[in-house]
């Protein structure tokens, strides 16, 4: 269960590991920033939401940095489910860790509906449920994992008190494979380009933004190279997240 903290302080807590922990930076760029700014569509307007700590800058500074917290370390304080564009202005909108936290998850996806271009895309990077990483959110993850959300709803998914940083894992998993027919209904112009699994023994070896780490640096290259030649394998009962790809049809 997430315990609330000073939100500020949170963000310094994860910008403080981060700078002390290389193979952290490593994984992030390699794994989850490189497939979110890859799988862009052609356009100069990328708009991160739930930019938090800011890491992007470090992959690219030309993305505008939002989130809910005001902070140095994003461009602009903005509410997902109220972002200040206005209609088609935006050519890709990109996400890491974040629909599994947002309160009205279709809300939001209405909204950034709203603010994209024809042809533009949403791009995520986020929890996904598994059989092992259904143990893992569950039991060994401070966020909770609830199956019995019904996140296509229009209704709240958490408690009107929720943290910022209170989250739900199964949230992207249950929009796709559950609410499929309400996307479809709501959304008739997006199309999923990608779902992939991905994200295993490495993330958890690494500690993530726990202050240790378990696996040596010098190995690292080795035993991703290894989950990267076996991904086909393992994805569908093995992954802890997946890169999705939404494009708005013109």
């Amino acid at each position: 269960m997430f315990e609330p903290k000073d939100d500020l302080a949170y963000l310094r807590d994860h910008r403080r590991v981060w700078a002390e922990k290389p193979i952290l930076r490593r994984l992030y760029h390699e794994q989850f920033y490189a497939r979110l700014l890859d799988a862009r569509a052609p356009g100069s307007v990328n708009v991160e939401i739930g930019s938090g700590p800011g890491f992007m800058a470090e992959a690219d500074e030309r993305v505008w940095r939002t989130d809910i917290l005001c902070s140095p370390y994003v461009h602009l304080a903005a509410d997902a489910h109220r972002l200040p564009f206005g209609a088609g202005q935006v050519d890709n909108i990109l996400g890491l860790d974040v629909l599994h936290h947002f309160n009205h998850p279709l809300n939001v996806l209405r909204e950034l509906d709203r603010v994209l271009r024809a042809g533009g895309r949403v791009i995520l990077v986020e929890p996904y449920i598994t059989l092992f990483s259904r143990f893992i959110y569950t039991y060994l993850h401070q966020e909770v994992c609830d199956l019995n959300a019904r996140p296509w709803e229009d209704m709240p998914v958490f408690s009107q008190d929720k943290a910022a940083f209170e989250g739900n894992a199964a949230i992207p998993y249950l929009l796709i494979e559950r609410g499929r027919e309400t996307l479809r209904r709501v959304l008739p112009h997006w199309r999923l380009q990608t779902l992939e699994r991905f994200s295993s023994l490495t993330y958890l070896l690494s500690g993530g933004f726990k202050p240790f780490s378990l696996l040596p640096g010098p190995l690292y290259g080795l035993l991703y190279g290894l989950e990267r030649a076996t991904q086909p394998v393992w994805r569908s009962w093995a992954a802890l997240r997946a890169l999705i790809v939404w494009e708005k049809a013109a």
